[in-house]
């Protein structure tokens, strides 16, 4: 199955949604999406990826990649997380505890949010 990767800017908030699999044979086009997103300061990235059906090593690198930078830059990075397929990889690596979560794109504090 393909990706599908929309990306949505309110103010300062990214959301990256992705739906399919995020796995290696997309890796490059994903980095350079976020690259570009990054480029233009945003104060908060949102990941969701509640629609995404598979997510691999290098699709985890991604996001956790994102996230790297993302606190040496000052932004914050928010997950949502995805389906229990996708989200075991997050727990068996135990970057569930490392990494910030969110239950939607609105509950990770962007514009007009108080969290």
């Amino acid at each position: 199955m393909a990706l599908d990767t929309r990306v949505t800017t309110n103010g300062g908030t990214v959301t990256v949604a992705f739906s399919g699999e995020l796995d290696i044979s997309r890796a490059e086009e994903v980095e350079r999406e976020l690259e570009r997103i990054e480029a233009e300061g945003p104060d908060l990235i949102v990941f969701d990826l509640r629609a995404l059906e598979f997510l691999d090593s290098t699709g985890l690198r991604l996001i956790l990649g994102a996230d790297s930078r993302g606190r040496r830059e000052g932004r914050r990075v928010v997950i949502v997380p995805g389906p229990e397929a996708v989200h075991r990889v997050f727990r068996i690596t135990l970057l569930d505890n490392r990494l910030e979560f969110a239950e939607s794109p609105e509950a990770a504090g962007g514009p007009g949010d108080d969290a």
